[in-house]
């Protein structure tokens, strides 16, 4: 929008306003210009808290590499710092719901019969799929690239463009990956390729990724974690799942019916989890090392991968790291340090607003199940400028040699 029609829409609301404070309560003004979970009394009130684009909406392809990743991460973080003293759930230093509970609650009122129609269970489903949620649409698309190793592998593009009238920010990802044999394998983690992107009105960003199954052909299906950042529709709660539709995984790029696959239910862990601390968010996946001919009996050992997002509006610091583990007969072990731990040892590492990134490492228990969990200490400021220490938690995570889902091990879940 041109600077002149911005300033003329300002006039123009200054004087609405005027006339609105001479003729209603105190209590009818707080209703109509609130943009807090409770929502927005009017249209007339949501066109005065509208957000007037700074620019146009922005078209974010999917990054080619680092550096054009890193502008899309600034970018983002730009966006944010502007909003994050009045977005619906409070500032950086208040916590939000865990993108697990934002899935979970999204799930909980949809019926079954609803939800298992929606995936198309039971159908041949093409190699794409379009949702909308809350004015957020996601197109997927999957393309075959042949034999890799042991499996097959997949590439897919997911492509966000926002057609609503909220600033929304995705936070985080799970997918669910089901090869033809039934077997299901789930991935968490923090934004996507580094970046928890801001979407305003119109705005629109996409990423590539990849798969790989040991079957010729799958499907794939999850959803999105999304934060309101400006609310004008009204529209309640702030955060919320975002789902993804089934596509095939297919060798033809065609048409494919693959069997329905479900994530872990209950308290049954999955080897993959991510959390997210005062917007410090962690996703963690773990898989299992193969036995060493001088590996000692009775030793079992994970790889972690785990990667960590700044969504802060400010710079953060991992100082130090601490993992547990817990195997099947109920033996806890920690391994803490300083530093981040894994290939980085003692090294602090330093992240920029938007930025993120990622460590592996070795874990060990004495039995084939087990589970693992932890905390990376994050050195913060306040929008006050005081200087805090954040306990980031890692996720709990299952451990099994075949990659299924295990119970909660932990004492305290007994």
């Amino acid at each position: 929008m041109p600077a002149e029609a911005r300033w003329i829409l300002a006039v123009v609301a200054a004087v609405a306003a005027q006339h609105l404070l001479s003729s209603h309560s105190a209590t009818g003004i707080a209703s109509l210009f609130s943009d807090s979970a409770t929502g927005i009394a009017s249209l007339f009130s949501a066109a005065l808290l509208a957000e007037a684009p700074a620019s146009p909406p922005v078209r974010m392809e999917a990054a080619r590499n680092e550096h054009e990743i890193a502008a899309q991460q600034q970018h983002s973080a730009s966006q944010f710092q502007r909003l994050a003293d009045d977005k619906p759930l409070g500032g950086v230093e208040t916590e939000a719901p865990q993108p697990d509970e934002v899935r979970a609650a999204a799930e909980a009122v949809e019926a079954e019969a609803a939800r298992r129609r929606a995936l198309k269970c039971g159908q041949k489903v093409p190699p794409e799929s379009l949702t909308v949620t809350r004015g957020v649409s996601i197109f997927v698309k999957s393309k075959y690239h042949g034999e890799a190793g042991s499996g097959h592998a997949w590439s897919y593009r997911v492509e966000f463009t926002n057609e609503g009238v909220d600033t929304v920010q995705m936070l985080s990802r799970h997918w669910i990956f089901t090869d033809a044999t039934g077997f299901v394998s789930e991935m968490k983690g923090p934004g996507a390729r580094g970046v928890t992107p801001v979407l305003r009105p119109g705005d629109s960003w996409s990423y590539d990724s990849g798969t790989q199954l040991e079957t010729s052909h799958g499907a794939m299906h999850g959803s999105f974690q999304f934060e309101t950042l400006r609310a004008v529709s009204g529209v309640v709660p702030s955060m919320f799942n975002a789902r993804v539709g089934r596509l095939a995984l297919s060798p033809t790029d065609s048409l494919e019916q693959a069997p329905c696959g479900e994530p872990a239910r209950g308290d049954m862990l999955p080897d993959t989890s991510v959390r997210a601390t005062r917007r410090v968010i962690v996703g963690a996946t773990v898989e299992r090392q193969p036995e060493r001919s001088d590996e000692v009996a009775g030793v079992y050992r994970w790889a972690y991968d785990v990667q960590i997002n700044n969504a802060r509006d400010q710079a953060i610091t991992v100082v130090a790291h601490r993992w547990m583990t817990v195997d099947a007969d109920g033996a806890v072990k920690e391994m803490n340090g300083l530093g981040v731990g894994g290939n980085y040892r003692s090294k602090e590492i330093e992240l920029p607003a938007g930025d993120a990134f990622r460590t592996k490492g070795i874990l060990a228990t004495a039995t084939p199940v087990g589970n693992a969990w932890g905390a990376y200490t994050v050195r913060a400021q306040t929008a006050g400028g005081d200087e805090v220490e954040i306990d980031a938690e890692v996720g709990v995570v299952g451990l099994s040699t075949d990659g299924t889902p295990v119970a909660d091990l932990r004492p305290e879940a007994g």
